[in-house]
């Protein structure tokens, strides 16, 4: 079985990640776009994660519209969030 990575750090790399793709996870949530455990399971995807260094750097040297890397676990879940209505 996988190890996942510390809970604090990758809460705080999903939120970094969500907010570098334009879209609030709590927001989606209060709005009906996700549930608990689907904002849930965004930080547990991350904590699977081999590359939280990696994601670190890319996220402090990303430009704006940079699209996230491939291999982050929450890419296409952070695109469909970033086109749904407000």
């Amino acid at each position: 079985m996988q190890r996942l990575g510390d809970i604090r750090e990758h809460f705080w790399l999903t939120l970094a990640m969500a907010k570098h793709c334009e879209v609030d996870l709590a927001e989606a949530m209060r709005e009906g776009h996700i549930s608990t455990a689907e904002y849930a399971d965004h930080i547990t995807r991350c904590r699977a994660c081999p590359s939280p260094e990696h994601c670190k750097h890319w996220l402090k040297n990303a430009s704006a519209g940079d699209e996230p890397p491939q291999y982050c676990q929450n890419k296409a879940s952070f695109a469909e969030l970033a086109n749904e209505p407000a």
